[in-house]
């Protein structure tokens, strides 16, 4: 199973369009192993803000986008909590995805 196979059997319950959206904006990491899902997904989750944040993409038309960071964010997250039988490897991602975000903002604002 690939990342893109793992994210499209959580989203059956979203609409087409933004489930389009994440695995565009996996790029390539959407076709590695599906054991890989956390960290592509808040890599590209990171990658992805950091483009709407550097151009200044804040507007209405930026919502599916938007909704896309937040959709692979929350997949970092179930895909963590589904694959460790460790709570520390959910605190790591959570730091690590913390702080990657409060430096994107931290840079943008």
């Amino acid at each position: 199973m690939t990342v893109r196979e793992w994210v499209t059997s959580r989203s059956t319950q979203v609409p087409d369009v933004l489930t389009a959206r994440v695995i565009e904006l996996l790029g390539a990491d959407a076709d590695q192993p599906a054991s890989g899902s956390g960290a592509a997904c808040l890599a590209a989750a990171q990658r992805s803000l950091e483009q709407l944040l550097a151009s200044g993409r804040y507007e209405r038309d930026s919502a599916l986008d938007l909704l896309a960071v937040d959709a692979l964010t929350t997949f970092a997250f179930e895909h963590a909590a589904e694959a460790s039988a460790s709570a520390a490897d959910i605190k790591r991602l959570a730091m690590d995805g913390a702080r990657a975000l409060s430096g994107i903002a931290a840079e943008n604002g």
